[in-house]
């Protein structure tokens, strides 16, 4: 890795963070203001992904390491060629522990979920692991991890940018109508912090391959979605919070989180 790509890791740090929640948040601000009958008018939410993120993790790259930083951060993103362990391994867990907790919610009685044409949940798919590639993972994977984890290790990374990742956020529980408004946030920040954990996982085991942490994300977010997991009931809900700790907690046992692989 070239000694400047991670070069001023707080500079880029404090730059990335205060973009990353400022822009966000003043977007979502307008649809909870629009709601209060404050304004008559808000910004579409999407902006906060699509160009509130990206803006803040180029323009905290370009001005802690400059070409060198957006050159690296650009690797970590297009670096695809990892084997096929890190996309099964993202794919399986992805699957596994949504759908753990589905199959427990059906053999209790619960209804099976409205059926999804085959096209329609492949664009899905498509759409959420492009939104998730390019922003959240872009951001906390491919930008934030490799910084913080020059002071720690990666499953102690992993919680740290997972409790950053957790408050980002919180605007969108004030937001009437959004999925979080309908879920504690504790145990909303506890499986943040648990899938960052997880994911800083991945992270290694893909030699920083972001697109291994987007596949992740991507399944996970269209289980949660289909399956109705997270909302079914509110032991259902904390079941899943449980099992994703409990994986968590299992990969850092088995030593895969105390050193770092190397992600150059």
């Amino acid at each position: 890795m070239n000694d400047h790509a991670l070069a001023r890791p707080s500079r880029a740090l404090l730059v990335g963070y205060l973009l990353a929640f400022a822009l966000p948040w003043l977007v979502w601000s307008t649809t909870i203001a629009q709601q209060h009958g404050l304004i008559g008018w808000h910004l579409p939410q999407s902006l906060a992904f699509w160009v509130g993120l990206p803006i803040a993790y180029l323009v905290a790259a370009a001005s802690s390491g400059g070409r060198a930083s957006l050159a690296d951060l650009a690797r970590r993103l297009l670096r695809w060629r990892v084997g096929w362990r890190p996309y099964v391994a993202a794919l399986a867990l992805a699957l596994a522990l949504p759908g753990v907790v589905w199959i427990v919610v059906l053999l209790g009685g619960g209804p099976w979920p409205q059926a999804i044409p085959l096209p329609s949940l492949i664009l899905s798919l498509a759409i959420e692991f492009a939104l998730f590639w390019l922003t959240e993972e872009a951001m906390w994977r491919g930008f934030v991890l490799p910084r913080v984890e020059l002071w720690l290790s990666p499953g102690a990374a992993g919680v740290t940018v997972g409790v950053a990742w957790a408050l980002w956020h919180l605007p969108l529980f004030a937001i009437a109508g959004s999925f979080q408004s309908s879920i504690p946030f504790v145990g909303f920040a506890v499986l943040t912090v648990a899938t960052s954990v997880v994911l800083s996982w991945l992270y290694h085991l893909g030699a920083g391959a972001v697109l291994v942490c987007a596949l992740y994300h991507a399944v996970v977010d269209v289980m949660f979605a289909t399956t109705g997991v997270l909302s079914a009931s509110a032991p259902a809900f904390w079941a899943v919070v449980a099992l994703h700790v409990a994986a968590a907690g299992l990969l850092w046992w088995r030593g895969a989180l105390r050193q770092p692989i190397a992600t150059a």
